[in-house]
């Protein structure tokens, strides 16, 4: 695992971006609008490869009450994302993730990181192995809290 520390403005043909979705696959805002616009994310699609972006489809719009994807899910979608990462060492993955602020899906930065290290338990995936996966820096620290916890 590694990190980044700035906010990203471009993605190279090496490099996939990570972000949250919804069940539309509208990609409006914050870092899906981000994949929409400069990392081929598909309108429409809400989760898997589109260009060089991976979604996770964390919100559901049909729903008026957030979170609105369960967390079992997004890990469920998190352990096929690292299965993905680990068949696909030639490119690094950039998750969108922060540990501070807010996301629009609802859940916390700490909630979100609970799920990305609980995906890491149960993926069976040696997260050694994942040294093509890269978090921004506050949501490293704290996935490395978390887990000293």
């Amino acid at each position: 695992m590694r990190w980044y520390t700035n906010d990203l403005t471009y993605i190279l043909p090496n490099q996939i971006f990570v972000f949250g979705s919804n069940t539309q696959g509208r990609h409006g805002k914050g870092s899906a609008l981000f994949a929409k616009q400069k990392c081929g994310a598909i309108y429409g699609q809400p989760h898997g490869i589109q260009g060089n972006s991976y979604a996770l489809c964390t919100k559901d719009l049909t729903k008026y009450v957030h979170p609105s994807v369960s967390k079992d899910n997004i890990i469920e979608q998190i352990i096929e994302l690292y299965k993905f990462i680990e068949k696909n060492a030639d490119k690094d993955f950039y998750i969108a993730y922060k540990g501070e602020g807010i996301n629009l899906n609802g859940f916390s930065p700490k909630e979100m990181a609970q799920m990305f290290l609980e995906a890491f338990k149960l993926s069976n995936v040696n997260i050694m192995n994942l040294r093509n996966l890269v978090f921004h820096k506050t949501f490293y620290d704290l996935i490395i809290q978390l887990n000293k916890s």
